[in-house]
Parts: structure tokens; C-alpha cells; sequence
């Protein structure tokens, strides 16, 4: 009986399924950015002088329709047809799982997939006389039930050549983050940081440590600007401090070479270095394995300042950016009890510590968000890094461990202190050490000003704290910290100094005192003000064109609370200048909006003419600047129609926030719903012609289409979820008093209703009418949950 075989070539409907894996905009575009810099590179092996670039179109904000589109174009050598065939069929991968930077096969799928049902592919390389162009329609593909594409052809000229990828009807849920007026920053932010070894052009340049954090200077960008690389910030090499005898130099390069090993290029297994010879893959039985080095490179440092957050060690494999800024490395744990401690930053949370760690041999996920931490390999890096004891010295004694002498362990050990002067390498002002300013010069830093590049400016003060303290120079002295202040300054600065006020000891219990108010300076003033306001979005960083010149100042206005603004009118209102950024800061008791009701946008633009008045001269009057400034940043009509679209834009803001609560427990809120709530969830799913259900429900993607009703329905079902931080900022599970928590649910589904009732608005409502609905969706805005912490 001859064998019998069934035939498995997969339902096209598989390109759609695999497209509803979560993945941002960002990454979307990373994968397709992968295979293009894979090419380029690739080009310059053959040709050193070759020149690539890659270019992104990405639409944001208003200009975003149904009409948009997306594209990703490189000027690599560009694709045959087999090559061209290879590289969008579903599942292959012309690339090794080591030595490039797209690793999986259906990554191009699923990038392009999750941003959009229809692609085209046009590529051409040099000496042809045409390009061939390949449509990829997701839908299409399967109501046809073939994998079939169309491929035609266009003619070019012999020298053009390159590729180009245009993401088309583009998907209800990549159209509204698109949408988001943030979009754009955002996502060039973050490839700045996932490509920022590859984007650097560092030599020559001023910028401490150029020379040991290197880059490729590869070309990549972003709606006609290019993608600015995120630049550690840290000290010269040349600078150094002594512990225990020896000196400890403030960045380190690391150069760990490992025993060469076997991998398998299908599957990315890395054989036991043990295996001297090797015929196939033990896990996937590949014939394509090799012989292949391994090595650990990088670089340790300090950082020019100290950090809550901005501080950590990159990961990186083939010069991309896997994990940015990671912390694990600062954690240790005790292999006898299983207990894991964070052992860095050791006093007051802030740490300074970055690095970047080339580990091209180790396996990452398929997202490409992670490396594979439970491997040999990762342990191998840990070790070799941070050594195997933990890095708290008496920590390590009372365990039976030798000292930490790792290149971490130095570092940690050497720096792990923020006292002014050369001990720790910690500018001061002759008292304590300069915190808040040293974290201010690093934001001139990341705005490229060419006088912070350089870490003179840190160490100007180091210096002049020894000098003070020594008493060769007068405090007062040498003031001039190249800083255009609107605000005076307010005495010295004295930003917060572990081991003066009170040092942390060695395993990390800090005895710092708080600052004394009364010695407040300048810059912890303004941090109080942000950390005590909230952002009005339609002035976060906004380019405003000063009426009557060609002066353009960019403007965040915060609306405060429960702080005293110590400038301006009446002690409600404040403003700050530097260099071009202007800061406006309203407080909530504000006359004009505690007791006539002025919407937050019109305060800031008088504010905004008063510190133009005063800082810039502006001699027009007031009401032809207010009115230019309202215009530029955005209609300020009251009609049905503008309120209509404020509401339809927090509802689906509202969305975006109960998201990652919906997809959580998709089946369990669904049954929180009225009926009502559920009829019309469905009805605005069914007016996606896209959309279907049964996916929707089961992935917990309904979440873009709840009604306001469906939110007043789980605001009462399951207020814990909701409140708090949820998708509301709302307190409630603090409160004991059942009345009280009564209180704040119904002031949130009454505003909820009210968004409900917006809408449908239309112009027979009065205007009062519409204003009052108005100030409503502004009250509920203020209470979502921002999508960037949801």
C-alpha cells in the first residue's frame, strides 16, 4: 500500500492570526528597520564605502486618515525575485540566527500584518531596468484561500536601487495610536534608543567617553529628521577615584573573550563548549551548525548625575538595543535561601551606574525584548560582569564571600556614594552636593548643547567644592553655570548629599534628613512644582510662535495642586525660561478657574503673554497675542461639533487606558457588563468592517470599542480595578467610609454620563449647554490614567 501523506500548507488566514500579537508601533517598525540596517550592513562587508540610509514615513496626529499609509524605505543593493520570495514567505528566514539582526521569519509578517492588512513590497537592485513590486492583501489571501500574490514590475533607472515596504489600509487600532499627538516623538524616542549604538557618530566629538561607547553612524530617518541616538552621559575615562589605595577610573571597558562553541544557525541552540566536533543540531537535528566565537564587550561608568530611574546597564546583540538601561545585573541572589536583593542604588533610590554589554552570542525572545535569562550563557555573563558574591561588603563577609573585586563590584564599591567632591566624584557648592543641578546640565546634555557634552562643567564644580571647602576661593564665586534663568536663583544650590546630612550605611539604610525648606533652591523648587502638577495636554511641549516675530519658544504649562507658587500674579501662577523652553506652572486656585471657570488652555496663554511681557519684551497687546497663541494651539470654539470631537477622542483615551485591565481577564469583565453596555460595545465593533468578534472577545481587544455605558457598568462592578490607578485616578480603596467611596463613584459615572451625552450633541443645545458638557469632559481627562503608565 503506497504511502499516503495529507497536505498541511497552512490557511492564509494564519498571516492575520499571527498579526494580533501585542506589539507597539515602535516595534512594529523595529523588525522592518532590523532587515534593512541587515542589508546595509551586509552591503558594507562587500563595499566599506558603501553608504546606506534607512527612512520612515509614519503619519501621526490629525494628519492620520483611513487613506494613510506607511513606509519603511532602505538604500540597500535590493532583491532579486527569489530573494524577494524568500523574504515575505511565511515562516522562512533567509537570515543565520546569529550574526544579523532580523532573526525570525515571521517577523516581517507580523510587523506588517499588525500595522495593516495590505503591503507592498518594491525592490530593484543596480543594473536593472525595473522594480519589482509585490501586494500582500492579508483579506484578500484568505476569502481567496491562496497564498498567490500579484507581482508586476515598474521601470527604474540602472543606478537606483533599494528597497521599500508601504503598510496600507491600515488597521482601526494603528490608526488611533497614530492618532495620539505624541505618537511621533514617542516612537522616535524609542528607537533612538533601540539603535543607539548603531546611530552614534561620536568621534571627534566632545562628548566624554566617545571614545570607549563608540557607533556605527548608520543613517536612520524619521519623517525627514533623523533619529537622534540616545548618548550616554557619563565621565571622561580619564577621570578616576581612589578606594582603598587603588585607582578606580570612572568608566571601565569590558573585553571578556569565552571558549568557542557550537550553534545552531536554524534554531539559535548553543552546544555545551565541552563538544570538540559536531555533525548536527541536538535540539532541532540541523545540519547548519558552526564553530562560532563568543565574547563579552562593552563598557561600565558613572553617570554625570544621579537618577531615579535613568541609570542601568543596556543589553545589546549585533549592536541593537535588546533591554535599555536593565537593572538585574544590581540584584543578587543567595543560592542557599532563593532571597533576591537589589543591592544598587543604595541610598535615596538614585543611582548613577550605566554601562552597555555586547552579548552578540546569547538567544533573545521573539519580540526581541529580552535575552533568555535562564540559560548557562546568562549565567556566564553575570558572573563574568559582577562576580558570583554579592556586592555589599559586609553582606559578602557575613556569607563567607572574598570582596566583590568584579568591574561592577569596583565601580559599585568606589562611586557608591553621593558626597560632593573627588572622593566621589560629585560636583558641590562648597556645602553639599549639587543634585538638581547636575540632573539639570544632563537634560542640556540630551538637548545637544555643545558646552555640557564634555563633563567640564561637572568637574568645574567638583573642583570648586575642594577649593571652597579648602577655603582658597570665596563660596560665591564662579557662579556661572552657562543657565538662562527667567527665575532668579534662590541662594546655593543645595540638592540633596547622602553621607552629609546623613550617609546610608553599607548595606544601604539611608539616615538622610529632608532638605530645609527654607534653603530651597531654584531647581528643587521647580521640581516640586512639576511633581505637584499635571501636564495640560495641549501644552506639552508645544511650539508656540511668539505673535508679531519669528521667536518660536516651546511650551509645557502644568496645572498644580497643593502647592504655593512662589512667583507671579497672586502667588497662583509662575513661569520659567531656558533656552527656548518655557515652563508655565497655574495653580488650581487660580481666580480665573476656581471662580469664573476659565478653561485651563486660556490661564496659560494670559500667563504665557505676562512672561513674554516681562522675559521677552513683547510690547503687543494683550488680547491680539492671547488670540494668536489660542489659534496656534487649537480650536477653542464652543459647538457640537468640536465638543463632539473632544469626547470621541477621551473616549478613546479612556480605552486605551482600561486596555491592559480588558485583555487581562477578557471573559471575567466581559461578565461585569449590563446588556445594554454589551449591545453597544458590539454595535461600535460592527461599524469596523474589519473587526471580528470572536477575536475580540477572546483576546480581550473589545476593549477599544466599550461604551461609556460599559465604563459606568465596571466603575460600579469592580471599582478596585478602576479607581486607584486603574484606568482612573480616583482614589478609593483607601477610603473606610462607605459613603465617602459612595461619593467618589458617583462622581465619576455622572461625568461618565455626561461624556455619554457628548456624544451625540448637536447644535440645538445652547452654548451654555455645550460648555457645561464641555468643562465635564475636561474634569474626566483629568482623572484617566495616562496610557504611557496604564
Amino acid at each position: 500500500m503506497p504511502e499516503q501523506t495529507l497536505d498541511l500548507t497552512p490557511s492564509p488566514r494564519i498571516l492575520d492570526v499571527i498579526a494580533d500579537v501585542d506589539m507597539t508601533v515602535e516595534e512594529c517598525l523595529a523588525e522592518l528597520i532590523d532587515n534593512a540596517l541587515d542589508e546595509i550592513d551586509a552591503a558594507r562587508r562587500e563595499d566599506p564605502g558603501f553608504e546606506g540610509r534607512v527612512e520612515i514615513d509614519l503619519p501621526y496626529g490629525q494628519k492620520v486618515t483611513a487613506e494613510s499609509v506607511v513606509t519603511i524605505t532602505d538604500s540597500g543593493r535590493g532583491m532579486s525575485v527569489e530573494q524577494i520570495r524568500q523574504a515575505l514567505r511565511a515562516g522562512s528566514s533567509g537570515n543565520s540566527r546569529y550574526g544579523s539582526l532580523g532573526l525570525f521569519g515571521m517577523g516581517f509578517n507580523v510587523a506588517t500584518g499588525r500595522l495593516g492588512y495590505v503591503t507592498t513590497v518594491k525592490s530593484g537592485r543596480a543594473g536593472d531596468d525595473h522594480w519589482t513590486i509585490v501586494s500582500i492583501d492579508i483579506q484578500k489571501m484568505g476569502s481567496h484561500d491562496s497564498f498567490q500574490v500579484p507581482m508586476t514590475t515598474e521601470p527604474k533607472g540602472p543606478n537606483e536601487h533599494g528597497t521599500s515596504i508601504t503598510i496600507s489600509r491600515l488597521r482601526s487600532d494603528t490608526l488611533k495610536r497614530l492618532r495620539w499627538r505624541r505618537t511621533a516623538k514617542r516612537v522616535g524616542t524609542r528607537l533612538g534608543q533601540t539603535y543607539s549604538y548603531m546611530l552614534r557618530n561620536v568621534a571627534g566629538t566632545d562628548i566624554a567617553g566617545a571614545e570607549v561607547i563608540g557607533g556605527l553612524g548608520v543613517d536612520l530617518i524619521l519623517n525627514g529628521s533623523s533619529v537622534q541616538p540616545y548618548i550616554p552621559c557619563i565621565w571622561s575615562p580619564e577621570r578616576s577615584v581612589v578606594y582603598k589605595g587603588q585607582d578606580v577610573p570612572a568608566v571601565t571597558e569590558i573585553d571578556y573573550e569565552l571558549k568557542p562553541a557550537f550553534a545552531c544557525l536554524e534554531c539559535g541552540h548553543w552546544h555545551n563548549e565541552t563538544i570538540e566536533s559536531l555533525d548536527c543540531c541536538v535540539e532541532c537535528r540541523s545540519q547548519r551548525v558552526a564553530l562560532r566565537d563568543r565574547s563579552i564587550r562593552g563598557w561600565l561608568g558613572i553617570q554625570r548625575y544621579d537618577d531615579t530611574s535613568d541609570f542601568g546597564i543596556s543589553l545589546l546583540r549585533q549592536g541593537r538595543t535588546i533591554v535599555h538601561l536593565d537593572k538585574s545585573l544590581f540584584e543578587w541572589t543567595n543560592p542557599d535561601s532563593g532571597d533576591r536583593l537589589v543591592e544598587y542604588p543604595v541610598e535615596l533610590g538614585r543611582g548613577r551606574i550605566v554601562g552597555e554589554l555586547h552579548l552578540d552570542h546569547l538567544p533573545v525572545n521573539y519580540r526581541k525584548n529580552d535575552f533568555g535569562r535562564d540559560s548557562v550563557a546568562w549565567s556566564t555573563v553575570r558572573e563574568k560582569v559582577r562576580g558570583d558574591g554579592p556586592l555589599l561588603e559586609q553582606l559578602a563577609k557575613q556569607l563567607d564571600y572574598s570582596p566583590n573585586t568584579s568591574k561592577l563590584g569596583m565601580l559599585f564599591h568606589a562611586y557608591r556614594r553621593y558626597v560632593a567632591g573627588y572622593r566621589y566624584l560629585v560636583p558641590g557648592d562648597g556645602e553639599k552636593g549639587m543634585a538638581e543641578q547636575a540632573r539639570k546640565w544632563g537634560e542640556k546634555f540630551r538637548e545637544g548643547l555643545s558646552a555640557y557634552q564634555s563633563d567640564e562643567m561637572w568637574w568645574k564644580h567638583v573642583v570648586n567644592h575642594e577649593n571652597i571647602q579648602a577655603g582658597t576661593i570665596d563660596g560665591d564665586e564662579d557662579r556661572d553655570d552657562g543657565v538662562e534663568d527667567l527665575l532668579p536663583p534662590s541662594g546655593k544650590d543645595q540638592g540633596v548629599s547622602a553621607g552629609e546630612d546623613g550617609a546610608g550605611d553599607e548595606n544601604g539604610e539611608s539616615t538622610m534628613k529632608a532638605a530645609t525648606p527654607e534653603l530651597e533652591t531654584r531647581d528643587e523648587r521647580l521640581a516640586r512644582y512639576r511633581d505637584n502638577g499635571r501636564v495640560i495636554p495641549q501644552l506639552d511641549g508645544t511650539d508656540v510662535v511668539i505673535p508679531g516675530s519669528s521667536r518660536t519658544v516651546n511650551v509645557t504649562a502644568y496645572k498644580t495642586s497643593g502647592v504655593d507658587l512662589l512667583e507671579g500674579a497672586e502667588r497662583y501662577s509662575s513661569a520659567n525660561l531656558e533656552a527656548g523652553v518655557v515652563e508655565l506652572f497655574i495653580d488650581e486656585r487660580h481666580p480665573l478657574l476656581a471662580s469664573y471657570g476659565w478653561n485651563p488652555i486660556d490661564v496659560a496663554a494670559t500667563v504665557l503673554h505676562d512672561a513674554a511681557a516681562q522675559f521677552l519684551r513683547y510690547e503687543g497687546r494683550a488680547g491680539e497675542f492671547i488670540e494668536a497663541v489660542l489659534e496656534q494651539i487649537g480650536d477653542r470654539r464652543i459647538d457640537a461639533a468640536t465638543v463632539r470631537s473632544s469626547a470621541e477622542a477621551l473616549l478613546n483615551g479612556i480605552r486605551a487606558a482600561s486596555a491592559p485591565l480588558v485583555k487581562d481577564d477578557p471573559a471575567g469583565v466581559w461578565t461585569k457588563l449590563s446588556s445594554t453596555a454589551k449591545i453597544q460595545t458590539q454595535k461600535f465593533a460592527a461599524e469596523d468592517a474589519n473587526a471580528d468578534w470572536d477575536v475580540l472577545e477572546t483576546s480581550g481587544s473589545y476593549a477599544e470599542f466599550l461604551s461609556p455605558r460599559a465604563f459606568e457598568d465596571l466603575i460600579v462592578e469592580i471599582p478596585e480595578r478602576m479607581l486607584d490607578g486603574g484606568v482612573f485616578t480616583s482614589s478609593y480603596g483607601s477610603w473606610q467610609d462607605d459613603s465617602i467611596r459612595d461619593e467618589r463613584l458617583s462622581h465619576l459615572t455622572s461625568l461618565v454620563r455626561d461624556l455619554e451625552r457628548t456624544l451625540t450633541a448637536t447644535d440645538r443645545l445652547r452654548a451654555r449647554e455645550l460648555l457645561r458638557l464641555s468643562i465635564g469632559l475636561e474634569a474626566l481627562n483629568g482623572l484617566v490614567v495616562d496610557e504611557a503608565q496604564s
